[in-house]
């Protein structure tokens, strides 16, 4: 191969990748060409092939029209949202990304959600970046909010509500939200957990 020319490399790519030009460089061959005329020939053939090829490159990689309308928004960056959704109740953090990762199977909060009927699955984890505040007509945007669990995470709405206090259902719109501690100080706190247990009873049994 490291004798071969760059004309020839060339060629022999051409050949494989587009079979129908060898009916033309074998067209041109074939003729009754005069010895002396045959570079003469050959030298344009060769400049073409290039030419050809660049052609083709551009429709193997066709650029397709977008549809109206089917465009998803781009993301905000002031959360994170993993899980299903499925029941439309968004549980709502400011932790780190590691602990947010590992949400979906945090036994504790799963009793929380098994306790009022809900499974992993039912539920949108949505982190809040430090130092930003959901926005609750942003959520109702971007995914199905029928409820708002907040573990000690900020929510901002340009909604008339009540003002917002620890284990007492607010809604905002139509949407029932209620505050708790940080599920990590919950955890080990059981009077906090009675009282939130009493407002998950208000907005879901």
């Amino acid at each position: 191969m490291a004798g071969l020319q760059a004309e020839q490399l060339t060629n022999e790519f051409l050949k494989n990748l587009f079979p129908e030009t060898l009916y033309l460089v074998k067209d041109d061959t074939t003729l009754p060409v005069p010895p002396e005329e045959a570079p003469v020939i050959a030298a344009p053939v060769a400049e073409e092939l290039p030419t050809v090829a660049a052609k083709a490159t551009v429709h193997q990689t066709p650029v397709l029209p977008k549809i109206p309308g089917t465009e998803k928004p781009a993301p905000s960056g002031k959360y994170n949202v993993i899980g299903k959704n499925n029941r439309g109740v968004v549980v709502l953090v400011t932790v780190s990304e590691a602990e947010f990762q590992k949400l979906p199977e945090l036994a504790f909060l799963q009793k929380i959600l098994s306790a009022i009927g809900l499974k992993s699955d039912d539920v949108a984890y949505l982190n809040n970046v430090s130092g930003a505040i959901a926005k609750f007509e942003d959520l109702k945007q971007e995914m199905q909010v029928n409820y708002i669990i907040s573990f000690a995470s900020r929510l901002d709405t340009d909604l008339p509500h009540e003002k917002f206090t620890l284990y007492t259902p607010v809604k905002v719109g139509d949407v029932p939200v209620v505050f708790s501690l940080a599920l990590a100080k919950l955890e080990n706190d059981v009077d906090q957990k009675k009282l939130l247990w009493g407002a998950l009873q208000q907005m879901f049994l």
